[in-house]
């Protein structure tokens, strides 16, 4: 290969590193798509954990749909025993409810994707690292 053309390659690559300026841009608007779900997160776990098998909880903002919450149980068992006694639709209520609550929409307008999982199973097939299994 000739000298040019490394440079002429490197030159390229540099072109395709964000400026600060798209930096900051790419961070505000990430600020302003999980705004105040930290919020929503802190408020169903405060409510669920007492009172029922919950184990974690994340509200992410997706491209697909609104958001996106994926909801941990402590034991696999407990998936079909909290939808069986209603635990689970008081989760799904209480998410929808804490998104308006956040400024996050309408239930109407909201669209929000649901995974229900355990904890077990996280320790089990993901080494315990929740970021594997939400990936």
């Amino acid at each position: 290969m000739k000298r040019g053309a490394i440079e002429d390659s490197s030159m390229n690559n540099m072109k395709n590193i964000p400026s600060d300026e798209e930096f900051d841009r790419a961070s505000k608007k990430m600020e302003r798509l999980s705004r105040n779900l930290d919020l929503v997160r802190e408020k169903v776990l405060q409510h669920f954990r007492r009172r029922s098998p919950l184990h974690d909880f994340y509200i992410l903002d997706q491209r697909d749909v609104d958001f996106r919450a994926y909801v941990f149980f402590e034991k696999d068992k407990d998936i079909e025993l909290c939808k069986c006694n209603g635990i689970t639709q008081e989760i799904i209520d209480c998410i929808y409810a804490e998104l308006v609550n956040a400024g996050r929409g309408n239930k109407g307008e909201i669209k929000v994707a649901f995974e229900f999982d355990s904890h077990e199973n996280v320790t089990a097939n993901f080494e315990g690292n929740y970021l594997l299994r939400i990936r």
